[in-house]
């Protein structure tokens, strides 16, 4: 099984013909109302492409909630670990232009408490699990804690430290996988990265702090990765990109589902990559999350 601890909100994606500069207003074109949040869309991804998968996460005492959960439900999730905060839900506003690019704002609402304790006390479905992942949108200690529990008992873990944030030594240290986005790479190296061989040297400085493997996603150039046994470079696939907003969340569940089987790390990435490219050619985070037979193998 595959444990997902981290965030869900309700989505409102905006479509726009083009991203707002500071300052300005712009027309939106559509409005849609989709589950997302990182948390969720990983653990979604992963369900969708094979894999049994338990959710650890809070919803609010709102319609979203409500919402929310029964959208978990219908995709077959184990929901075990989602309880109701007496807070609102997590939301997300998305603007989207007509290239596929976004800007995102996050309000946490019920995910701000999934607290240690309350990874504490699904332990349970930490040690049932063979991979764990989390991500940046429920609070750091929370992180810290599950994997923490998740090495002890030890699973195979994935950080996606998305929205980027300084990982801990500890944190480093218990993580096998780190994938991070080109953004990410530069704030947690605090390097500008312009070419793939600037790119190779940061991957090494975070993997000299401790993962297996340190993966850097590339967008349309594809996936460069990093472990103490060479480099792997996968070249992205061109398609026609309407909505790049689960993109990520996609790689990071379906490259949890290959290693979850024991794939080598070249095959889990090629997997991943390609599970991407199929999302970017729908809308919305949730509803462009690929099934296995979408997937050429």
């Amino acid at each position: 099984m595959i444990l997902v601890a981290g965030s869900i909100n309700m989505d409102l994606v905006i479509e726009v013909n083009r991203l707002p500069q500071k300052g300005e207003s712009v027309h939106g074109k559509n409005i849609r109302y989709i589950p997302g949040g990182k948390g969720a869309n990983q653990a979604v991804a992963a369900k969708r492409l094979g894999a049994d998968v338990a959710f650890v996460g809070k919803v609010g005492a709102d319609s979203f909630g409500k919402d929310l959960r029964e959208f978990l439900e219908k995709e077959k999730l184990d929901l075990r670990g989602l309880k109701t905060a007496s807070t609102s839900s997590g939301i997300a506003v998305i603007n989207v232009d007509k290239s596929g690019d976004n800007t995102i704002t996050i309000i946490s609402g019920a995910n701000g408490e999934v607290t240690p304790e309350f990874i504490e006390e699904n332990i349970n479905l930490v040690k049932e699990s063979k991979v764990v992942i989390s991500q940046f949108e429920i609070p750091d200690d929370a992180v810290e804690k599950l994997f923490a529990l998740a090495k002890k008992e030890n699973k195979i873990t994935i950080l996606n430290p998305s929205p980027a944030k300084q990982i801990s030594s500890k944190l480093f240290k218990n993580t096998d996988y780190l994938i991070v986005n080109e953004t990410e790479l530069v704030f947690l190296s605090k390097k500008k990265v312009r070419s793939q061989k600037e790119v190779e040297a940061v991957a090494r400085s975070l993997l000299s702090k401790g993962p297996k493997a340190v993966a850097v996603t590339l967008g349309a150039d594809g996936v460069l990765a990093v472990s103490k046994e060479g480099i792997i470079k996968i070249d992205g696939i061109k398609v026609q990109a309407v909505d790049t907003t689960a993109a990520g969340d996609c790689f990071v569940g379906a490259f949890s589902v290959q290693i979850g089987k024991g794939r080598s790390l070249k095959e889990s990435l090629d997997f991943a990559n390609q599970a991407a490219a199929i999302s970017v050619q729908k809308w919305g985070a949730s509803s462009s999350l690929p099934f296995l037979n979408e997937i050429i193998s």
